[in-house]
């Protein structure tokens, strides 16, 4: 029997679905909504699931026991119940080395974005404002400091990319050591607190964790230099919202740069918006055509490999898995 594969529109790139359709039967439903997933599954049998921002809940995963795959394009799990996942024996995979160059680009250009108040440079020379030249005087990169907080793949990529630029960089990340930071050529940031008042540019690249979550507020802009900026690449709710408006508002930092929001889509009355030191864009910063083919193509080769009995090096929930697949298999009667 071919086993059958949920597609969700808009889908992936050509290149992965292209891939499918050559090993599976796929299937593409038209929207992302918790009953068509669930209508879609069961209807056609589906054993995999690939999804992009669409929400794979409980409900989905506890009325949906063909589904055997999940396969995340992208690096994130926010919109992914992992755990419910494992208990319906439910293998989850993601694409993490797809987009780490995209983002890191994306990080760079933000440095040299807000350095030189690019936005609001761009609207003053619109509005026939030359003489803003003789107002504001942009700063170099050259020999600043850059704190990168989270030094997996993304933060790795950018070390690189800073160190082009002359750019001291540190990196704040308790699951690497000071000698592999070192091997990176970081200086490891032991406590995030005594650095701030030292950092001229912050990029954020954590996942959104208990640990994490608002892991920049009141404390911290208070600590940093006010001309200092932050660019935010990772997830929304790394940031305070309110405390981050709070200290642009009051000039206690130089600006930020917001890939992502604590809201996506964000309410457009967010007060942010109005802001001349805040550049944002629709979480995208690995969304450049390159990455998203490599995704495509990552995530539907490792959905493919499952399927077909092998095992995939990007299965998330691989540790508690085996006894929750042997629960669902006794379930339905299988040997």
């Amino acid at each position: 029997m071919t086993k059958t594969i949920l597609l969700i529109e808009p889908t992936i790139r050509p290149i992965g679905v292209e891939y499918l359709t050559t090993n599976y039967n796929v299937v593409l439903a038209p929207n992302g909504s918790e009953e068509t997933i669930i209508e879609y599954i069961n209807k056609f049998n589906v054993h995999a699931l690939i999804v992009r921002t669409e929400k794979v809940t409980k409900r989905i995963l506890d009325n949906c026991p063909t589904l055997e795959v999940i396969g995340m394009h992208g690096v994130g799990l926010d919109n992914i119940d992992v755990a419910s996942a494992t208990e319906n024996g439910v293998m989850v995979l993601n694409a993490p080395f797809s987009n780490y160059t995209s983002v890191a680009e994306h990080s760079i250009m933000s440095i040299l974005a807000l350095s030189r108040n690019l936005p609001l440079i761009d609207k003053k020379v619109r509005n026939g404002e030359w003489n803003y030249r003789d107002m504001f005087y942009p700063m170099e990169i050259n020999a600043k400091n850059l704190l990168i907080v989270g030094m997996g793949k993304i933060g790795q990529e950018l070390t690189k990319k800073a160190k082009a630029f002359n750019l001291n960089v540190f990196g704040f990340d308790p699951f690497l050591s000071e000698s592999e930071m070192k091997l990176h050529g970081v200086l490891k940031v032991e406590k995030l607190e005594e650095y701030l008042p030292k950092c001229d540019f912050i990029s954020l690249h954590a996942p959104l964790t208990k640990s994490t979550y608002h892991m920049f507020s009141s404390k911290q802009f208070e600590l940093m230099r006010n001309t200092a900026f932050i660019i935010n690449l990772g997830r929304g709710s790394l940031i305070n919202e309110e405390a981050l408006l709070d200290a642009l508002v009051s000039k206690k930092i130089g600006g930020a740069a917001l890939d992502v929001l604590e809201e996506e889509p964000p309410n457009r009355d967010n007060p942010l918006f109005k802001l001349d030191n805040v550049i944002l864009s629709p979480h995208f910063g690995g969304d450049t055509l390159e990455a998203k083919d490599r995704c495509s193509e990552s995530i539907s080769k490792e959905v493919c490999k499952v399927l077909s009995g092998e095992i995939s090096k990007n299965l998330v929930n691989n540790q508690v898995l085996g006894n929750a697949r042997a629960r669902k298999s006794i379930l339905k009667g299988v040997k």
